[in-house]
């Protein structure tokens, strides 16, 4: 990963959700902003890609990237508690 000082450089946000859940758009987009907001620094001013994606391709996501943050949602309105429901990592362009 390159550095300029605590800047981060040629990265990307990837986040992925479960489209099985059926979440409304503000609960994707609350689980998504939470599973960002939990990796850290980020760079400034980067992309981020936001992929809908199945259950099993998660899990394979999850595999390939053991650095991502993984949001289990409390179960305060649409999904059951402790729920997996979205996760997001940095990655290179390269």
């Amino acid at each position: 990963m390159k550095t300029l000082g605590h800047f981060l450089l040629n990265m990307k946000i990837k986040a992925i959700y479960i489209r099985n859940l059926k979440m409304s758009e503000g609960k994707v987009a609350a689980q998504i902003a939470h599973a960002v907001k939990n990796l850290g620094e980020t760079p400034k001013d980067c992309d981020i890609v936001v992929l809908k994606v199945s259950k099993t391709k998660f899990d394979e996501h999850i595999l390939e990237h053991p650095e991502a943050y993984i949001q289990v949602d409390k179960g305060l309105s649409e999904v059951k508690a402790n729920t997996t429901t979205a996760a997001a990592w940095i990655e290179s362009y390269d």
